[in-house]
């Protein structure tokens, strides 16, 4: 048991005599019990006796004995806060020693933590029990509305009845002895027709099929007379007094259906009204307003705030952002013209408004901005473009107002809007389905460069998709710059390898894998190169070594581009050598031509990206290519299915991926380089671009279909020709892959040779040298 203060028996049994007479306290005997214990003492006797010191702390206050009481504690509820148990108005409770006073302060603390808490829980409580009495009452209502609602009565309105004639009746139902009881409505306007409810048993028989409704309509025509008629039927039949048909009368009951829809209207009124009151409750207790929450809420526009200036913001400036040379450049201007604006207007030049930053995804569009926005040292609102548009009509504008708004506020300042092209597609002649679109971008127009535009907010935006942006958005006076920003070349791959290496533990200086790494992942976003460093730090965490170190990276690489081995994937032997042969086919057929890529690596060991094998190769920076470079690009492309169908004379379902690719190129090169001399110099839109357009006949459609068929033709015998030539190279290379399933180019080169044409742009493996073996993975492959 835990310890009790001397005397607490006592003050029990004088709570009891407390309750049947409040004026028979002895409060100088009661707080002399509480008299002197310490913090420590009294917070543990609190912590007992919780209850029993509240309800004493209740009997105290009701008997109207203030001056002998003071506030025990804000926990036992004392709302005066000049109460307190554990001491006197007298002179001796204003002497207390420093540690007492200390022990009082520290209590203090803890009870203000015990009443917030104590607050919430309440609040929580309340609320809780607020909703369960709404939703009991709630449902209590809608039943009873349910069971006086004419549905649920046996004197119904015949709406939605199956209404039948009074021969019908006659013949099938009443003749048969169906009926089990007939009520007849009166019409209540003058005029209208009287009607017969007919109820029939469970189970009837009605032209012999078991009747699915149990109640059927007759409509009375006027001087009809309806129970006449039935009983003069019975009479016929002879049937006795007591079997004969109830037949009752009334009127409809449309003032009950008035009443319960009232009803109902009333009840959701007032259970949505009581939910809307507990959800919109402010901290403090007090209320807002549904359209002030409206505006506030939905029509607010949630933009991410970056406040240079502010502390404990993260500055990110040009120098954490690697490559990207040419853009840094394109965004200087906006930097010099936020800090030094008046160098500007003193020679007549005009603030510059915007500008879009163009290029694939990952490449660093939004790391420039933010980096724009700490150079310049001004505000920056970052939204993205999906962000405005809602099912709501009207609140893409209102958050472009809004957003606008704040930047005006703050200016000078920067708004970036990510992924614009969600709210700033061309508009097409027809508004059905795109209304809300036109209007959110309607009014980032007029907010860019309209009548009441100011300056001091710079707009900065980033798509990928520039070509479906329209034209007023892309104007000058809105987006003055249009910067691309590219893939990163090898130099710039080199530095932003050199920015993530660095936050990671290496085994070896960062300069030692940069170099390698970058000329390995051509083709490659910084995101890429982000995620390379991120997967090699997380295999070295899986496998618990102090360190990242080459095997990381190679990892890293081959799980980016190629994926995860599938160990539990094991192929067939038969399929094992078809993939060996498809695969050094396009080895084969690219070391032997001379305008293909250089070949890095082949391998047969299926990955997680459904390839059962793939060839991998290193492109190079070449833009344009003639007529004959592509050719030969067809060829490498279709050594695996050449390969397969001169070894085995059967052709497998591994060559899709490459006649997918052979086909785009031959079609490009029909339609859209103009490289075909039936079809002529003409270009058109890809069938991607345009679908289900074409702005060519259909006799022209026939032509180019023959030529890129004729084209594949000459590519494929031209490729069996290459693997015929080099056959005993063809098994040599098959065979060895088979036994090692990986190999390198040192490995092919000291089987069948040097390339024929010579090294091609090729990473020299002493690139690697003390790194990593020579197996990296570029990102282009040809996959089985």
């Amino acid at each position: 048991m835990l310890w009790q203060p001397a005397g607490y028996p006592n003050i029990v049994s004088q709570m009891t005599s407390i309750k049947s007479n409040p004026r028979s306290l002895c409060s100088s005997c009661l707080i002399s019990r509480l008299k002197g214990i310490s913090a420590q003492q009294y917070a543990l006797v609190f912590k007992t006796y919780r209850e029993q010191i509240r309800g004493l702390t209740a009997l105290l206050l009701r008997s109207f004995l203030p001056h002998q009481t003071c506030d025990v504690d804000k926990r036992a509820n004392c709302k005066d806060k000049g109460y307190n148990f554990l001491k006197t108005t007298g002179p001796s409770s204003q002497k207390k020693d420093p540690a007492h006073k200390k022990e009082n302060i520290s209590e203090k603390g803890r009870e203000q933590d015990d009443k917030k808490d104590d607050d919430d829980d309440e609040e929580k409580e309340r609320n809780r029990t607020e909703l369960i009495r709404s939703l009991v009452t709630f449902v209590s209502v809608m039943l009873f509305v349910w069971l006086l609602s004419p549905s649920s009565r046996e004197d119904r309105s015949p709406a939605g009845q199956s209404h039948i004639s009074w021969s019908d009746f006659y013949h099938n139902i009443l003749l048969k002895g169906e009926v089990k009881s007939i009520f007849i409505l009166f019409s209540s306007d003058e005029g209208g027709e009287d009607l017969a409810v007919i109820e029939v048993y469970d189970g009837a028989v009605i032209k012999g099929h078991v009747t699915s409704h149990g109640r059927y309509v007759i409509k009375i025509p006027k001087g009809f007379n309806f129970e006449e008629r039935v009983r003069q039927v019975e009479d016929e039949l002879g049937m006795p007094l007591k079997d004969r048909i109830p037949i009752r009368y009334g009127y409809p009951n449309s003032w009950i259906m008035v009443a319960m829809n009232l009803m109902i209207v009333v009840v959701l009124f007032f259970f949505f009204r009581q939910m809307f009151q507990m959800f919109t409750r402010t901290k403090d207790g007090n209320r807002v307003d549904l359209m002030e929450l409206f505006s506030g809420g939905i029509r607010q526009a949630k933009f991410t705030r970056v406040d240079v200036a502010s502390k404990g913001a993260k500055a990110i400036s040009f120098k954490d952002v690697a490559g990207l040379k040419e853009a840094k450049i394109e965004v200087m201007e906006f930097v010099d013209y936020l800090t030094s604006p008046q160098r500007f207007k003193d020679l007549g030049a005009k603030t510059p408004r915007g500008a879009l930053l163009l290029g694939p995804p990952g490449c660093g569009k939004t790391l420039l901005a933010r980096a724009l926005a700490t150079e310049a040292k001004v505000p920056f609102l970052a939204m993205a473009g999906s962000e405005f548009v809602e099912m709501i009509g009207g609140v893409g504008a209102a958050r472009v107002r809004n957003l606008f708004k704040e930047a005006r506020n703050k200016a000078p300042c920067i708004i970036y809007i990510d992924e614009i092209d969600a709210i700033g597609r061309s508009r097409g002649s027809s508004s059905s389905g795109r209304g809300e679109d036109e209007h959110t971008l309607n009014q980032l127009l007029v907010e860019m460069d309209g009548i009441g535009t100011q300056e001091g907010v710079i707009m900065l935006a980033a798509t990928n998709r520039a070509d479906i942006l329209d034209k007023a958005l892309l104007r000058p006076g809105r987006f003055d710059r249009h910067i691309m920003i590219d893939l990163p070349t090898l130099a710039e791959r080199e530095e932003i390898f050199n920015v993530y290496l660095n936050k990671l533990t290496l085994a070896q200086p960062a300069e030692a894998y940069a170099k390698p790494l970058s000329r390995l992942t051509p083709g490659m976003s910084g995101a890429d190169i982000n995620n390379i460093c991120n997967e090699a730090a997380i295999h070295a965490a899986r496998d618990k070594k102090p360190s990242v170190d080459k095997e990381d990276f190679e990892y890293a690489v081959e799980r980016v581009i190629a994926g995860v081995e599938k160990k539990t994937r094991l192929l067939s032997p038969t399929e094992k050598k078809v993939v060996a042969y498809h695969e050094s086919g396009h080895a084969l057929v690219g070391w032997m031509l001379k305008y293909t890529d250089a070949l890095l690596r082949i391998s047969i060991v299926p990955r997680t990206n459904s390839a059962l094998g793939f060839a991998q190769y290193l492109p190079s920076d070449q833009k344009l290519y003639t007529q004959e470079e592509l050719f030969e690009r067809m060829c490498m492309a279709l050594g695996g299915r050449a390969a397969e169908s001169m070894i085995f004379n059967h052709v497998s379902t591994g060559a899709q991926d490459d006649l997918q690719r052979v086909t785009k190129m031959a079609y490009s090169q029909i339609r859209s380089f103009g490289m075909n001399p039936r079809v002529g110099v003409l270009s058109f839109p890809s069938e991607e671009e345009q679908p289900g357009q074409r702005p060519y006949s259909q006799r022209l459609a026939r032509t180019m279909d023959e030529e890129a068929r004729t084209l594949v033709a000459q590519a494929f015998l031209h490729t069996q020709k290459v693997l015929q030539e080099n056959k005993d190279k063809l098994h040599k290379l098959a065979t060895t892959l088979l036994e090692r399933e990986v190999l390198n180019y040192d490995d092919i080169e000291k089987l069948i040779g040097p390339p024929l044409h010579g090294k091609k742009h090729l990473i020299e493996p002493h690139g690697w040298e003390g790194i990593m073996p020579d197996n990296g993975i570029p990102p282009k492959t040809t996959s089985k």
